[in-house]
């Protein structure tokens, strides 16, 4: 076989796009070059350099190497983040882009626009504010807005069919349009407002309070003058303590990213009107690459989300990108002034957040889990099947899953028992197993490890199980719960008599005891969802 480097020496000198992959033929990292051969032999320079540690370590897993040649840089750009989200490279920046953050949506689409907290952006011609990295915030901003401006927060079809008006009014929490409590001219002036301070354009929004203000006092509507007086005092206070600390004028964002070893942190500071608005906080573990790489890949992303793009953007390290989703966007690394203060104190703030912040390091864990076990490789991910049944009626089996110490719920199933109603687990955990593994495929791959819960028992089972199957390479443990709570559970390996010694508070028995305890809660409420579902239907039979 051709060793990977003279592979490496035979790719094109072009722009393009190269896949890594482990001996499973997993994507773990995906990356673009203006020169791929020269790129990726960079890889197999010895890692000199502190920031270069995680290449060292990446590349120890590297098994092949795919490279794809496109016509310019631009369209690497554009091919490696589609990559990144389809295979979703362990050890590439990956934003969940409407999964992770929250969003403020204003649905202008609507006559009387609504407003809403919301987790998906969509193009459905409504104004997306955000994302937001605190739900708790933004639900107490939600409040603060619909307290002074009386936006409608019921969806549509509620909207439609009110006769009357709802507790929001009552609360003077809505204006009530849906029975036209309110001209929509009047209400859409609201709406404006609103779209004001979320934009941070409290210049603006201050001489529409005094008009609203002056407006209600006239007309004898002494509560909404009283109410835009209050709103107005607020902006007025807030205007002059942020008045104390100007940074700059005009809009822009200040990123900064801090590495420590294979992690890294980013911070956006949002400077609107010359004033500090927002910071929003990113973490990543397993980062590969230079700060510029990373950098690029986090503006390329982040900001392909965001509605909202500032007019300039001001990084920590050289990112060599002129459009972002089409649009143009100045994006510097300024050398000093002001700008360059913002830009080191967003670093700064990375850096206490990176240091801070107790991430695990999953790595170094998992590697020491993998030792205790006695495996071949790191179980990245973990399987763990559960029976739950009544004496056994009604029997289910749960399947959870759980990836770089996070659950991962895509590979989560749910089985009903098909054999007869019987109290035998050692049945029904052969079952299970047998319909599981037999399943493999459909991106539905073998774990890294499997596991079940129960004792020795369930272990041969298991162990059988996967001979009759010929999947002999699946390594497979059992966790035994323990009754005396002054004793640790018990881990059964395959061929040994004694299970493995872990004390009570070992982080790797506490991580085991976790995926068993999630596998026995999915298991429990499926079971519970099948007992009301027979329970339902012997009723309405009876009746």
């Amino acid at each position: 076989m051709i060793p990977l480097i003279e592979q490496v020496r035979q790719f094109p000198k072009k722009p393009g796009v190269y896949l890594m992959k482990d001996k499973e033929g997993r994507t773990i990292y995906v990356g673009k070059a203006k020169n791929l051969r020269a790129r990726v032999l960079s890889y197999f320079q010895k890692p000199t350099q502190k920031e270069r540690y995680q290449i060292g370590f990446l590349m120890r897993k590297v098994c092949t190497l795919e490279t794809i040649v496109t016509d310019n840089e631009k369209e690497a750009l554009l091919l490696e983040n589609t990559l990144i989200k389809e295979h979703q490279p362990r050890y590439n920046l990956f934003l969940k882009d409407d999964k992770s953050y929250v969003s403020l949506k204003l649905s202008e689409q609507h006559p009387f626009p609504g407003l809403f907290i919301t987790h998906k952006i969509l193009k459905d011609g409504s104004l997306y504010f955000g994302p937001y990295t605190s739900a708790t915030a933004l639900r107490e901003t939600v409040h603060f807005l619909t307290r002074h401006f009386q936006l409608r927060t019921c969806n549509d079809r509620e909207f439609a069919n009110r006769s009357r008006p709802c507790l929001e009014h009552d609360m003077k929490r809505c204006s009530a349009p849906c029975v036209a409590k309110i001209a929509q001219a009047d209400y859409r002036q609201q709406v404006e407002a609103v779209k004001l301070f979320l934009q941070g354009k409290k210049t603006e929004l201050i001489p529409w309070l005094q008009t609203q203000m002056q407006k209600a006092s006239e007309s004898q509507g002494y509560e909404e003058a009283a109410r835009c007086r209050d709103m107005l005092a607020y902006m007025k206070a807030t205007r002059e303590a942020q008045k104390a600390v100007q940074y700059g004028k005009g809009d822009y964002d200040a990123v900064g990213i801090a590495q420590k070893n294979e992690s890294a942190a980013v911070v956006v500071l949002t400077i609107r009107q010359g004033i500090l608005l927002d910071q929003k906080r990113f973490v990543f573990l397993r980062a590969v690459g230079t700060p510029e790489e990373l950098l690029e890949q986090f503006i390329f992303q982040h900001y392909g989300t965001v509605l909202e793009m500032p007019p300039q953007i001001f990084v920590s390290a050289a990112v060599p990108l002129e459009r972002i989703k089409e649009r143009p966007v100045a994006i510097k690394k300024p050398r000093r002034g002001l700008y360059a203060k913002m830009v080191a104190l967003a670093v700064k703030n990375a850096a206490i957040y990176l240091n801070n912040r107790r991430v695990m390091d999953i790595e170094s864990f998992l590697e020491s889990l993998q030792n205790r076990l006695e495996l071949q490789t790191v179980p990245r991910t973990i399987e763990c099947v559960d029976i739950s049944n009544l004496q056994g009626k009604q029997a289910v089996g749960s399947l959870v899953a759980f990836t770089d110490g996070e659950p991962d719920k895509s590979r989560y199933r749910k089985f009903k028992i098909r054999l007869p109603e019987e109290p035998n687990d050692y049945a029904m955990m052969r079952e299970v197993l047998s319909r599981r593994l037999t399943r493999e495929g459909e991106k539905w791959v073998w774990p890294d490890l499997l596991m079940v819960d129960g004792g020795k028992g369930h272990l041969a089972v298991a162990v059988k199980v996967l001979a009759d199957l010929g999947a002999h390479s699946l390594p497979v443990v059992a966790i035994a719960k323990e009754k005396e709570k002054r004793e640790a559970d018990k881990i059964y390996l395959p061929g040994r008599m004694n299970p493995v010694n872990l004390k009570i508070g070992a982080p790797e028995l506490l991580y085991l005891m976790r995926i068993r305890d999630e596998a026995h809660r999915f298991g429990i409420a499926y079971h519970r969802q099948l007992r009301s579902k027979n329970l339902l239907a012997s009723q309405i039979e009876k009746g």
